[in-house]
């Protein structure tokens, strides 16, 4: 059965938690994970980042070969680092138990992963990866995708529905807007970017199940 699992990982026990020893305002984001044959190919944003630090910083991880800036907007830095598959690292566990990185958050504290998994069997290899490489890796949330999609026909996920709701009622969508993102991810205990990027992934599941699932079908 196919299964949703959250991870919080200490920041220093993923490679790319090196960023936040020089910029520790920084946010860092999973864009999505590309396996090749000999490297696992990773795509991350840096918010608040510094290229030159940030370059410098990874390649000397033995974990990297490269670290290439691929595109730059204001202060977020869109990067690809070629993760060498010989070292035993996280993605390295998420690649060879198949696992879907549906979001990856970092930030100074911990790092927040998401997972969809075919069975729990994947999980529990991965949990036993984490032990066996003294990653502390916690399981904060456990639960199959159907039951997360009772009732909710737009494939939220709790945390997105939440800070929608959240969002809507405190009046973040009204004109002139009367809340901001730091006031209501102070309402949930969480950073402002994890608030930011439930929000994001929340209103693109919406679309995503909504007009573009309609326009969609309408071409077919």
């Amino acid at each position: 059965m196919a299964t949703i699992a959250e991870f919080t990982i200490p920041a220093d026990d993923f490679p790319l938690g090196r960023i936040f020893d020089g910029i520790p305002e920084a946010t860092v984001e999973l864009e999505r994970v590309v396996p090749t044959n000999k490297y696992i190919l990773p795509y991350f944003w840096v918010r608040n980042h510094d290229p030159d630090y940030i370059g410098s910083v990874l390649t000397d991880e033995p974990d990297f070969e490269t670290v290439t800036l691929v595109d730059s907007l204001d202060e977020e830095g869109l990067f690809r680092a070629q993760w060498n598959h010989d070292v035993d690292g996280i993605l390295t566990a998420v690649i060879d138990n198949n696992l879907t990185i549906l979001s990856a958050l970092g930030t100074k504290d911990h790092w927040t992963f998401e997972f969809r998994a075919e069975d729990t069997d994947q999980i529990a290899r991965f949990q036993q990866f984490c032990n066996d490489h003294d990653i502390d890796a916690r399981l904060t949330r456990l639960k199959s995708l159907a039951e997360m999609q009772t009732g909710d026909q737009y494939g939220l996920t709790p945390n997105q529905r939440e800070a929608l709701l959240l969002a809507f009622t405190e009046g973040y969508y009204d004109d002139p807007r009367e809340t901001d993102l730091q006031t209501l991810a102070d309402e949930l205990g969480i950073s402002r970017p994890a608030f930011a990027n439930r929000l994001r992934r929340g209103t693109r599941n919406i679309f995503k199940s909504t007009i573009a699932h309609h326009s969609s079908r309408e071409g077919q």
